[in-house]
Order: structure tokens, then sequence, then C-alpha cells
């Protein structure tokens, strides 16, 4: 009784949601003729929408809300990204994020702390610059676990 009951309550066997996206006047399924950045965005909204909606039912106010984010906004341009921004602060996400460009500087944000990891071939080392935006601009911070001063 209690297998037929769950499968009755589930959902997922008798409603189907999908994605829409406002085009020439009309609603058109996501899936259809879009640009890359068009469907990444498609995807990105309902994403954080989600992600917010699972951390409010949790009991603690204070817990992180992290999201992590692999080449975040590839195929995005500018503009759309800035667009974006304000998403993660409406929704109140902490994230992290990967990008080979994308360093989170946009007005709609009004702080990030960066971490910008470099790389040359053939050396076994990373090098770590720490910088901050504040919503107004971005600055070199100091590293904190240097410890020999800069020759």
């Amino acid at each position: 009784m209690l297998d037929q009951l769950t499968r009755a309550l589930d959902y997922r066997r008798w409603h189907r949601f999908t994605v829409q996206r406002w085009q020439d006047k009309q609603w058109v399924k996501l899936s259809g003729p879009a640009s890359s950045g068009e469907r990444a965005l498609g995807l990105t909204v309902p994403l954080f929408a989600a992600v917010a909606s699972f951390y409010s039912q949790s009991g603690t106010p204070h817990s992180p809300r992290l999201v992590l984010l692999d080449e975040v906004f590839a195929g995005i341009d500018d503009a759309a990204r800035a667009h974006c921004m304000p998403l993660i602060r409406e929704f109140d996400l902490d994230f992290v994020v990967t990008s080979e460009r994308e360093w989170g500087c946009y007005a709609e944000l009004p702080g990030v702390s960066i971490c910008h990891l470099q790389r040359l071939e053939n050396i076994d080392a990373i090098h770590v610059s720490r910088w901050t935006w504040d919503g107004r601009a971005k600055q070199r911070e100091s590293d904190p676990n240097r410890r020999f001063a800069d020759a």
C-alpha cells in the first residue's frame, strides 16, 4: 500500500515541467532555435531558482547557500552576464566559480573575493593572486601567507 501511495503522489509521473523563453512576442521552448548563450541562460536561471528554493527549506538561516559553477556563463556575452549577477544576489547565493575569463566584477554585485590562479607550462607550481571587488573597483590584496618579503 505504501508503494502504491508513493507512486500515486509522485508528481513526476503526472506532471511535466518545461522551460520556455519569451521570443518574438511568444513563448517558445528553450530547446528550440536559440544561440548557445540563450540556451545557457535558460538553464542557469532555473538552476539558481531551484538551488535557492532548496536552501530555503533548511532550518538554519545562517548556513552557507553554496553553488559551485564550473565555466560559469560560457557562451554568454558580457551584457547578459551582467544581467545574471543580480540573480545570485537576489537568490542570496554564495558561489564559487571557475572560469577562464570571468572575474565577477559587476556593479550588480556589492563584493567579491577573487583568487586568480596562474600556471606556466613545465613548471610544477601555481601562483595565486588575491583580489577583491567592492562593487566599483577591483583591487589586488596582499598575500597573508607570504613568508618572505618581496625582493
